[in-house]
């Protein structure tokens, strides 16, 4: 069996860190959930590491939550015991997280790319907001995220929605830092971890702490709220018949209840 999570040194100073479950689109099942929060861990505790690059193998950056694996219930419990810790090393590690996103990203592979601290896009993938087609709130801080970048009204219609934005538009509301061609996409990202490997690794990470600092709460708190009212909405009827007619590949009828 291929490892769920791969690291490879790509110099002295940048790790890549590679989602491997591409049969299934990189999503997040718990031993996915638990590797990565375990190896991002370790490569924070290396002081020679000063860029981290986290993509995913195969046709996608990460298409989410993988809906057959049933996971801890409540799902405040899961988003707190298995995902908050991914989220949180990389807000307060004093390294740089880069997030090079090829194919889509989804669910809450949206609000993994976001968090890191730059985010770079094949010129042909895309971000989906698409909880709102199985009756669920975005969660992992992506609304609080996505709401810093396109402001309150924009952001509500791409959540509420199910909206996919493009490269291109991601680049035009901040939510990417660059984009790249998709036939060099991999050798683009590399050189650009390489490049900012060379600037100074303790300004650089003063920098990241002094911006991060005021708005960690905040993203907790929301985290933390999302996680709420993600409870309630799997308990709903609508969230049930959304996930059958998911697999049904059929569109959902919502009835709100």
């Amino acid at each position: 069996m291929s490892e769920i999570i791969k690291t490879e040194a790509i110099t002295d100073h940048v790790v890549e860190v590679l989602i491997n479950r591409p049969e299934n689109y990189n999503t997040f099942n718990t031993q996915l959930r638990l590797r990565l929060a375990e190896s991002l861990h370790e490569i924070d505790q290396n002081k020679n590491t000063r860029i981290v690059i986290l993509r995913g193998e195969g046709p996608g950056f990460c298409a989410g939550a993988d809906l057959n694996d049933g996971g801890q219930m409540p799902p405040s419990k899961q988003l707190l015991d298995e995902y908050f810790p991914i989220f949180e090393t990389i807000s307060k590690s004093q390294k740089l997280f880069i997030a090079a996103v090829h194919g889509s990203a989804a669910g809450i592979g949206t609000a993994l790319a976001m968090n890191c601290d730059f985010t770079v896009m094949a010129a042909s993938s895309r971000i989906s907001m698409v909880f709102s087609n199985i009756g669920l709130v975005p969660d992992g801080g992506a609304t609080y995220l996505l709401q810093k970048s396109l402001g309150y009204r924009k952001a509500l219609e791409v959540i509420v929605s199910g909206s996919h934005l493009s490269a291109e538009e991601c680049l035009g509301y901040g939510l990417t830092n660059k984009i790249f061609q998709d036939s060099s996409f991999i050798d683009d990202v590399r050189s650009w971890g390489k490049e900012l490997s060379l600037r100074s690794p303790l300004a650089a990470s003063s920098a990241k702490q002094v911006m991060r600092e005021d708005t960690f709460k905040a993203f907790c708190d929301r985290f933390n709220h999302e996680a709420r009212e993600q409870d309630n909405l799997m308990l709903s009827n609508d969230f049930k018949a959304a996930v059958e007619s998911f697999f049904k590949k059929e569109k959902p009828t919502f009835t709100g209840t």
